[in-house]
């Protein structure tokens, strides 16, 4: 009888991004939340994710740039007379001024379409991410709306994704999923779009579109790790090992240290009953928990004694904030290693041979 198999199912940047966020974006479903400028690549920093990308982010940089809208004009200004008195000159004209001409324009067609301001957008979407970083996800989306009256044209593709972001922290799926979509309506290749909402569709066991959008966001950005790793989790969920083992395989071919891939990978293998395979990989899987451990405590116990000896509330402030994060990341690579190496013992166990605790 064929061991049982057991993946951990990671999402990505955003959620990974997985993978870094350029430009002015904060992290890694990716789930990331990102400024106006966006990459594709793995999910960064706000870790609103299951566990890559997310991953987050990042990612892979390809700027989208939007066209210029032409004004039709047939004339131009007269050019100053040399002797034209200075205290004749128009005074210059603030860029508000400018953009509420220029939003004033009927374009050919006579829709009268808002050109936006590019920068309130950016500054709100930034004092977006900065909420959410915070942990006022409610806060966050009211930046993201109001982001969205100054957005040009349908709309803004990074706000919709970072609403997006919001919605999933706040377990509101379907209205996550339903931002995911409008951003891809508004950027078709928006691959860490397609791979956050290809998570929650995973999640909600509607497969066959959750690969459709893995495999739209590979096709974008191929070089994602966390968008294959989680592509090869739907296809176990399925019953489809060998394709999950591929996928994972390719994950773990463009970033060696995922450990995520590392054991998706082993478990893919011990189920195909390529036992020598899997215990390889396992034990690349408990020798980089064990350092991701090392280095956690580490860096909890310098935090902890720097707590003794800061001067400011400030200074506090960051160090406990230290501490609380070394201490979710000593139990998640606590958690790793315990998986890992029940799996490895099992497999080691089957080979004939003992594993030294």
């Amino acid at each position: 009888m064929g061991l049982p198999i057991f993946f951990l199912l990671v999402g990505c940047g955003s959620d990974q991004s997985s993978g870094q966020l350029s430009s002015t974006m904060v992290i890694n479903e990716t789930n990331q939340a990102k400024q106006v400028s966006r990459t594709n690549g793995s999910e960064v920093n706000l870790d609103l994710a299951d566990s890559s990308i997310e991953t987050a982010k990042v990612h892979n940089s390809d700027l989208e740039t939007k066209p210029a809208v032409s004004l039709g004009s047939d004339s131009s200004p007269d050019f100053l007379s040399l002797e034209q008195p200075l205290d004749s000159l128009p005074e210059e004209e603030s860029v508000d001024d400018i953009l509420k001409q220029l939003n004033s324009i009927k374009l050919e067609d006579g829709s009268g379409i808002n050109l936006g301001d590019p920068d309130k957008v950016a500054n709100l979407l930034r004092e977006g991410n900065n909420l959410i970083n915070s942990g006022n996800i409610d806060g966050a989306l009211e930046k993201y709306k109001d982001a969205l009256k100054y957005a040009d044209g349908d709309g803004d593709p990074d706000v919709r994704f970072n609403m997006g972001i919001a919605y999933k922290a706040k377990g509101e799926s379907d209205k996550a999923i339903a931002e995911y979509r409008k951003a891809l309506e508004l950027a078709p290749e928006y691959s860490e779009a397609h791979n956050n909402l290809g998570n929650l569709l995973k999640d909600q066991k509607n497969f066959d579109e959750a690969i459709y959008h893995f495999e739209a966001s590979i096709k974008i950005f191929p070089e994602n790790p966390s968008t294959h790793n989680n592509l090869g989790t739907v296809h176990a969920m399925k019953g489809e090992v060998s394709k999950a083992a591929i996928q994972f395989a390719k994950a773990v071919r463009i970033q060696p240290s995922y450990i995520d891939a590392r054991q998706n990978l082993g478990v893919a293998y011990m189920q195909q009953g390529r036992l020598g395979a899997a215990e390889r990989e396992l034990s690349h899987v408990v020798k980089m928990a064990t350092g991701g451990m090392a280095f956690e405590q580490q860096r909890l116990r310098e935090a902890k004694k720097r707590l003794t000896v800061v001067s400011t509330l400030q200074e506090k402030q960051a160090t406990e904030i230290e501490i609380v994060s070394a201490e979710k990341a000593s139990r998640i690579a606590e958690g790793k290693y315990k998986r890992a190496m029940s799996f490895l013992q099992r497999i080691r166990s089957k080979l004939g041979e003992s594993v030294k605790p």
